[in-house]
């Protein structure tokens, strides 16, 4: 069997993680007077992408924001947002996979620096102005501040889990 082939559980995974990050970005939300919304999908992206390969960390972060961003009426945003968590997620999902936990404070600061980042360009594209991108970082950077806490918090809680079903497994 090619070691490149997705299993059914990883792509069960990624699945469920494009699917938790689309609720948390639609359904947990508040909209901001500039055209955007303050959501939790960005810790879900960092999450998920701890535990998955890059590819997985790309399909989850940007399919599962961007697809919301349709759903959400703002496919306008589709590209961007697919490309800006997509990136989010690969980078943090390769940090994991080539250093694992000992450097998870900078993956994940580095995810949130590639969201404000690659935001303000976006913004600054499609609205045409250098000022209506800059007032989005404080939000930004408030959104990826508020999902770094949810993955520190809930990655210890994810790793003891997929430890107990190795655990299981074996015996």
């Amino acid at each position: 069997m090619n070691k490149k082939t997705l299993t059914t559980q990883q792509i069960v995974l990624y699945a469920l993680g494009m699917a938790i990050v689309f609720v948390s970005t639609m359904f947990i939300k508040i909209p901001n007077g500039i055209d955007g919304y303050f959501n939790l999908g960005d810790g879900f992206i960092l999450l998920f992408s701890s535990i998955v390969s890059p590819l997985g960390g790309f399909l989850i972060g940007g399919l599962g924001s961007a697809l919301a961003d349709v759903a959400g009426g703002y496919a306008y945003y589709f590209i961007p947002t697919l490309l800006i968590k997509g990136l989010e997620g690969c980078m943090v999902a390769y940090l994991f996979q080539k250093y694992g936990n000992k450097i998870k404070w900078i993956a994940y600061f580095l995810g949130c620096m590639i969201m404000v980042i690659g935001y303000f360009f976006a913004k600054w594209y499609l609205k045409g102005s250098m000022i209506i991108a800059l007032s989005g970082i404080a939000e930004n950077i408030l959104q990826s501040g508020v999902g770094y806490v949810i993955a520190i918090v809930a990655l210890p809680l994810i790793q003891r889990q997929f430890y107990r079903q190795r655990k299981l497994k074996k015996a």
